[in-house]
């Protein structure tokens, strides 16, 4: 589906009533979750905390910048600050509808990227509870999606009337997850809690977003953790800053630009 149907589909949805919206499946919770709160382009620092099982702390400090691509296809770059042993490790990701997406790491130490293979997706990213399968926008053509039950959630910032949607990929061999939930906020079709489900079947992460402010006239969450229950680490990201439709080339998400670094 073109990104203009999508919008199209989102603006008709955003007019139905709360007993018409009971009516959606499952992707289209999602996808209106998505698209209600979507910016053209994006840019933030984020402070993170990475906490091991036995509550050791690392603190960093990252830059993120996101732009819409083609159709469904966004690209993202992540660009640590701090502290100086990761400074100017970054992640391009260029997504790609019915493949693998195309990502590169670039180290500094080597001073040149490396292509991820996909076969590496569900590995972690710079030690965080992150991997870089979790580093791309949601990606409709590889998860086939299941309404389930209605919930209340009880979350940091209090119960919440959800929608749950469970999405499983199409091709297991391409995911670290055998399924995951997602937990959207029916009055403001936010998403609020991701579970993730390893393999076999495991509760395996959770990711909670909270604090949820206007910025440019959109929804983001403050502070969003996700947490290891089988490791027993979590990574607690803040932000400190964070700006709607800056206007980014796209000149910014290529292989080069990683390559120049800071």
């Amino acid at each position: 589906m073109k990104r203009a149907q999508v919008w199209s589909l989102v603006g008709a949805l955003a007019l139905l009533g709360s007993s018409q919206a009971q009516d959606l499946d499952g992707e289209q919770i999602v996808r209106k979750a998505e698209e209600m709160h979507r910016a053209r382009d994006e840019r933030g620092v984020v402070d993170l905390v990475l906490v091991t099982a036995s509550g050791k702390r690392e603190r960093r400090s990252m830059e993120t910048f996101f732009k819409q691509g083609e159709g469904e296809d966004d690209m993202t770059l992540l660009r640590f600050l701090s502290p100086p042993k990761v400074r100017g490790t970054s992640l391009l990701t260029r997504e790609a509808t019915g493949r693998p997406d195309d990502q590169w790491i670039y180290l500094p130490a080597f001073k040149k990227s490396k292509k991820i293979a996909s076969n590496k997706r569900t590995n972690r990213f710079a030690g965080t509870d992150f991997t870089f399968e979790d580093l791309r926008t949601e990606d409709y053509s590889g998860n086939t999606y299941r309404r389930l039950d209605d919930r209340t959630v009880k979350l940091p910032d209090g119960p919440t009337e959800c929608f749950v949607v469970e999405a499983t990929p199409k091709n297991p061999d391409l995911s670290g997850y055998s399924r995951r939930l997602i937990y959207v906020e029916k009055k403001r079709f936010l998403i609020v809690r991701v579970e993730f489900f390893d393999k076999k079947g495991r509760h395996q992460k959770t990711l909670t977003a909270r604090g949820f402010e206007k910025v440019g006239g959109l929804w983001r969450a403050k502070r969003s953790m996700m947490e290891d229950h089988l490791r027993g680490s979590k990574t607690v990201m803040q932000f400190s800053e964070r700006t709607i439709n800056p206007g980014l080339s796209d000149s910014l998400f290529t292989k080069q630009s990683l390559e120049r670094g800071l």
